[in-house]
């Protein structure tokens, strides 16, 4: 049950920060407050996790992958907070990705991911400058990077938070 509500609460954040983008940024900030309230330790996942997706987006946008309305070299700030957002989702997920092997939680992560993208580009959120198809499988590929980078800071970070907790996943 716990899945099912934080993943519902992470879509809710998703479409706030996709469909309203800075008209929203507010709203995001106090959802984020609401989950670091809810628990504490959100706040750690954040700071750990965020910057992973904040230079791995910088550098499609720098790179000509992703663009943002009004168009800008940097990510916009409701893009920053959706990364935190979803740092806060997977951090009160852990026990449940790491209840998994690395490869199957890599695989989702990066189809999840990938398609994330892909519906704000539909949804007008971003826009793939170069084409869909082969953006689409560049973003496939990032994810599967970003997943398997966070898999491990979210298993260094449970051994550093919690040591009394085995930070167990198959491999």
């Amino acid at each position: 049950m716990r899945f099912v509500v934080i993943s519902l609460l992470f879509n809710v954040f998703w479409f706030t920060a996709a469909l309203g983008q800075s008209s929203t940024q507010w709203l995001l900030v106090a959802m984020l407050a609401a989950a670091i309230f809810y628990q504490r330790d959100v706040l750690w996942a954040i700071i750990t996790l965020t910057p992973i997706g904040l230079v791995g987006d910088n550098l499609l946008i720098h790179f000509g992958w992703l663009a943002t309305e009004p168009a800008s070299a940097w990510m916009p700030v409701w893009l920053v907070l959706l990364w935190c957002g979803f740092c806060a989702f997977v951090w009160l997920l852990r026990e449940i990705i790491l209840a998994h092997s690395l490869w199957t939680m890599s695989l989702i992560g990066a189809l999840g991911g990938a398609s994330s993208y892909v519906a704000g580009e539909r949804l007008g959120a971003i826009v793939f400058p170069q084409p869909w198809l082969t953006t689409s499988l560049v973003l496939v590929a990032v994810w599967a990077v970003y997943s398997v980078i966070l898999i491990h800071l979210i298993r260094w970070l449970v051994e550093k938070t919690q040591p009394t907790t085995l930070a167990s996943g198959g491999e």
